[in-house]
């Protein structure tokens, strides 16, 4: 799979998942859909300051983004996905 069309899958899957009901998706998915989103946008570092340090679900935020900091923001993607495949199988 080329660059351009692993971009083209990932926005597609993106706008899946943003049509469907997250409540439906399981806290700890949705963590780490979260996160292979934020580090496939090259967004995975979030300052300290943003968060409320009696803030849980922040935290969780956190710790779901450091886990996915050291992979690539293609592995990202996939992982991304892979996912929305399994929740939501295509055709999309």
């Amino acid at each position: 799979m080329t660059e351009k069309e692993l971009d083209i899958d990932f926005k597609n899957a993106f706008a899946k998942a943003s049509s469907e009901e997250q409540s439906l998706v399981a806290p700890d998915l949705q963590l780490h859909l979260y996160a292979c989103y934020k580090r496939a946008i090259d967004e995975p570092y979030v300052s300290n300051s943003s968060f409320e340090s009696n803030d849980l679900r922040n935290a969780f935020k956190m710790n779901a983004l450091i886990q996915v900091q050291s992979i690539t923001k293609s592995e990202a993607k996939r992982k991304y996905i892979s996912i929305i495949e399994k929740l939501y199988p295509r055709p999309w």
